[in-house]
């Protein structure tokens, strides 16, 4: 079998067996044209060199993908990718960091466990992470190759669309939305989970850092507040962009937020004196100026996220 049979063979042994006949004499003829009245060695290779490999020819003949995802479907395929992704980290994540506070911490110091928490939250996000991209990249494999060709699904742009298009300086990106809603619901938790979670520990001894007591009188005002962020969320999620009532809305929750955090930080016996004195014993530093700086750090730290996040809003929404 001289060279031209064998590629010829390589192409149509990789393509349906009812196309095999017309292919093999279509090529026959392809290359003896090529090649012309000159049969050499060298004018069959330069010949078979410019209709390329097999592989990739046989595939032409077939009509069949040599990729995962063609470039046809590769927009959808990453956008899809976007939307989702973040999502289910986002869900593994809040139910891996619940699941794993609400459980008693036993005897295990604060950094087993917290480096426990974050291997397993971690194998969770890898997991969830490895599986949403199997079954997108699943699914975008099988529509490729059974939708008819010139068919793009999930695909309906028009022109007019882009009368509805805002600005991207005023847009709002998916991870901020998610970040917000991540911790709103680890707020909730650890405030619940308090007198658990913010311990102080020496030696044999353990004591809650806050008053229960206290944190029960303001717990209506956290779930409200809550409530009122997710809310915030959901606004951002649906308009995507800043807009003038969105800001406005938001700079309020900022305001809220900071007046209900400085109502339970400053509160006289938010801290326990228990935890105040063990904290004192071991750093030699009087109790209320542990209190005081303390409490003013946190409050001053939060008004600040406050109002980079206020502003944020209402520049970008009142700019244009």
């Amino acid at each position: 079998m001289n060279l031209r049979d064998v590629y010829i063979d390589e192409v149509t042994s990789r393509i349906p067996e009812s196309m095999r006949q017309d292919v093999a004499l279509e090529l026959e003829s392809t290359i003896d044209d090529m090649t012309g009245n000159d049969p050499s060695e060298t004018a069959l290779f330069e010949a078979l060199r410019e209709l390329g490999d097999p592989h990739v020819l046989a595939a032409r003949y077939a009509n069949r993908p040599l990729h995962l995802i063609g470039p046809a479907f590769f927009t959808q395929y990453v956008n899809i990718i976007k939307i989702v992704l973040p999502i289910a980290v986002t869900v593994i994540t809040i139910l891996s960091i619940i699941g794993y506070l609400t459980n008693p911490i036993d005897d295990t110091s604060w950094s087993q466990f917290l480096i426990q928490a974050f291997l397993q939250t971690g194998a969770a996000i890898f997991n969830v992470v490895v599986q949403t991209l199997f079954w997108i990249t699943l699914t975008f494999f099988i529509i490729e190759r059974t939708v008819p060709e010139g068919e793009v699904p999930f695909s309906s742009w028009k022109p007019e669309q882009l009368k509805k298009m805002k600005p991207r300086s005023t847009s709002i990106s998916l991870s901020s939305i998610l970040f917000d809603v991540v911790a709103t619901v680890l707020m909730v938790v650890l405030y619940v989970n308090a007198e658990q979670l913010i311990r102080v520990v020496a030696d044999s001894e353990s004591y809650p850092l806050l008053n229960s007591s206290v944190l029960n009188q303001f717990f209506p005002f956290v779930i409200a507040l809550a409530v009122f962020g997710i809310a915030i969320a959901i606004y951002k999620w649906i308009v995507r962009h800043w807009t003038k009532p969105l800001a406005l809305w938001n700079a309020l929750f900022n305001i809220v937020w900071i007046v209900v955090t400085a109502l339970i930080l400053l509160q006289p016996d938010l801290i326990s004196t228990e935890a105040l004195s063990l904290i004192a014993e071991q750093t030699n530093i009087d109790i209320e100026t542990i209190s005081r700086w303390g409490v003013w750090s946190i409050l001053f730290t939060i008004i600040v996220v406050c109002i980079l996040d206020l502003a944020e809003g209402l520049i970008k929404a009142f700019r244009r």
